[in-house]
């Protein structure tokens, strides 16, 4: 028996109504437009979350085309558990089969066709937790380079690995997800799910990769990401202009603000304001006692009430709530 069949204990709706499946899908997902092919209508979603990720199993039952919305601050990570799926975000064009899985961040556009009695286990991981993990590996370039791919195709070791996460996560109990002793070490999990993504945005490319992303452009804009992370890393206790950032990746401000807008997904600053309050974050987590006002000034905040807004709309918190978790409740 997989630990993935605690799953089937939790579904959150069943319906054989299309107008119903579109509606109960967008409110979980993404808003998207569906369009229904050979087969019956079958869908069953079920859902396991934590305070950072969300597990879902899915299927549709029939043949379908999805069309969602623009993803807003996350990424999908799909596994194929039965039949399979195509994927085409930002015209890179992606298959899924059976015991597959890919992390799918498009930027512009994403349409998705999946095979008649496919059901895949879909994680929706927030970008917010991605590139705090990132800033606490020390590595900020990997998540931009998992935001850089719009269809991150794990090959067959990573995509098992992958599925075992998955199964640990999913074994997760009710008492497991409420008991304040424990959130450490559920924290500990997300974080750990985040990682391998992560690395998997770092791994050299294997054929497929290298015959999509043939030339030189893309090698230059990976070191570019790289000379850039690089320095924002090490010159996070100091104001940064866009200009600043803009020589260190040898552009002009206009080619650069085009730049982060393609690899990152935001603007500059607004990219590396998110890079510092991660940093704030992981610090602030490591060490629960550390002077508040210091960590943000040693973060480059020299204004702590815009500071404490900025982090509450990124984390959805305050950071003395984050202190207090940090501390054990």
């Amino acid at each position: 028996m997989s630990a993935l069949d605690a799953l089937e204990r939790r579904c959150i709706f069943r319906s054989s109504e299309r107008v119903e499946t579109h509606d109960l899908v967008s409110t979980e997902l993404a808003d998207h437009h569906l369009r229904w092919h050979a087969g019956r209508v079958d869908t069953r979603m079920c859902k396991f979350d934590t305070p950072r990720l969300s597990l879902y199993a899915l299927r549709y039952g029939a043949e379908v085309s999805i069309l969602p919305d623009r993803y807003d601050g996350f990424s999908l990570v799909h596994f194929s558990r039965a039949g399979g799926i195509e994927i085409s975000a930002d015209r890179l064009e992606s298959r899924v089969p059976t015991g597959r899985a890919i992390v799918s961040t498009p930027r512009r556009t994403v349409a998705l066709r999946w095979s008649e009695g496919s059901e895949q286990l879909i994680v929706r991981v927030s970008h917010a937790l991605l590139s705090e993990t990132a800033a606490s590996m020390g590595r900020p370039d990997l998540h931009a380079a998992l935001l850089g791919n719009p269809g991150l195709a794990l090959d067959d070791a990573a995509s098992a690995q992958w599925h075992a996460q998955l199964e640990t996560f999913a074994a997760l109990d009710d008492r497991s997800r409420i008991n304040p002793a424990l959130a450490p070490w559920v924290a500990h999990l997300e974080r750990g799910m985040a990682m391998f993504l992560l690395v998997q945005a770092g791994a050299p490319c294997g054929a497929p990769c290298a015959a999509r992303a043939s030339g030189p452009a893309p090698e230059r804009d990976r070191r570019r990401l790289e000379r850039l992370a690089a320095f924002a890393m090490a010159n996070l206790d100091r104001p940064i202009t866009l200009s600043d950032l803009a020589r260190a990746v040898a552009l002009s401000e206009r080619q650069f603000n085009a730049f982060c807008h393609a690899h990152l997904g935001d603007a500059p600053l607004v990219w590396l304001r998110g890079l510092r309050l991660d940093a704030v974050r992981a610090a602030l987590r490591e060490d629960p006692a550390a002077e508040l006002a210091d960590l943000a000034m040693a973060h480059g905040f020299f204004h702590l009430g815009r500071f404490a807004g900025f982090y509450r709309q990124r984390f959805g918190e305050l950071p003395s709530e984050t202190r207090k978790t940090a501390r054990g409740g």
